[in-house]
């Protein structure tokens, strides 16, 4: 083999390696969609959420008006469930005005649950940051607005006097899925 005859199988295996890597990073930008709200854009919204690992972003083929609220993997920083209920209260509010149908809530990816776009927008109007009570009640609504991917509530509305102990447990439980 002469040497131009190794310079050109050298030239054949970089295109090919170039080729490869970018149809791995196509296949990951596609799936993942084009970003709405970006990590930076969140800690925009309030420092304390620095580091968080959450991006709201919507498919490039639309039609239905979707879009994903995805919590990743702790990777700066580990955050709770009450980190990501503050991020998902705050993005409500960011996106009150913006037309979409649902909202996805999804862990790593995986669509879990999704919202109606005018029940969290109404969550994100209601949604005062530094409202304690006002937030902490909003907390155990969340799930009452929350829908599974078969259309069916995620949680029941519970009443009477251990109502409100029930719905903390139903949020619990569905940020529990949202952080494994």
């Amino acid at each position: 083999m002469t040497r131009s005859d190794k310079l050109l199988l050298l030239a054949i295996v970089a295109v090919l390696a170039l080729v490869a890597a970018h149809a791995l990073l196509s296949v990951d930008f596609v799936k993942r969609g084009k970003t709405v709200i970006s990590r930076v854009e969140l800690k925009n919204l309030d420092p304390a959420n620095n580091g968080i690992n959450i991006e709201v972003t919507q498919p490039w083929f639309n039609p239905n008006k979707e879009l994903s609220f995805n919590v990743g993997k702790a990777d700066e920083r580990n955050f709770d469930r009450f980190d990501v209920t503050r991020c998902l209260l705050q993005c409500a509010q960011h996106l009150s005005e913006r037309d979409f149908s649902r909202i996805y809530l999804c862990n790593k990816g995986d669509r879990l649950y999704y919202i109606p776009a005018e029940d969290f927008k109404q969550l994100g109007r209601q949604y005062k940051a530094g409202d304690t009570f006002n937030t902490l009640s909003m907390y155990v609504k969340l799930p009452q607005v929350t829908y599974t991917l078969n259309d069916s509530l995620a949680f029941h509305e519970h009443q009477g006097m251990l109502g409100g102990i029930s719905d903390a447990q139903d949020w619990n439980t569905m940020m529990s899925n949202l952080l494994r």
